[in-house]
């Protein structure tokens, strides 16, 4: 008897956690704005790199920032969680490794939205030893 009520419990805690995290707005046609304040573009950093922007929408679902190399290597990768917020202020640091040489990189943060929407901001910069 334990188990059953015990796995009712859980199937229904999924259920639940499904039908909230897949509710859209089918009128939502607007996508995230995405801002990155932090690096600026084209700068060449020493040290930490501070990553700092802005996401904002009616209803956020999922947000990701990521750093790689031109070869496409992913240097650092971060999902903060913004899941029904409308908007998340994001202040990330990260500090290199291993590089024997200044090394070009692409910042890109992406935002999606319940309906589906989505918004990115894309920036090249470089980061030295």
């Amino acid at each position: 008897m334990k188990l059953s009520i015990l796995s009712y419990t859980l199937l229904m805690g999924l259920l639940l956690t499904q039908v909230a995290c897949h509710h859209h707005d089918e009128e939502d046609t607007s996508n995230p704005v995405v801002t990155i304040s932090s690096p600026a573009s084209g700068a060449s950093i020493a040290g930490a790199v501070s990553i700092q922007g802005m996401v904002t929408d009616n209803d956020l679902h999922a947000m990701s920032i990521t750093v790689t190399d031109a070869a496409g290597t992913t240097l650092y990768a971060k999902q903060p969680s913004v899941h029904g917020k409308t908007e998340y202020s994001f202040s990330e640091t990260w500090t290199p490794a291993n590089l024997t040489a200044e090394t070009p990189v692409t910042l890109v943060v992406e935002a999606e939205d319940h309906a589906g929407n989505k918004g990115n901001f894309t920036l090249n910069f470089s980061v030295k030893p």
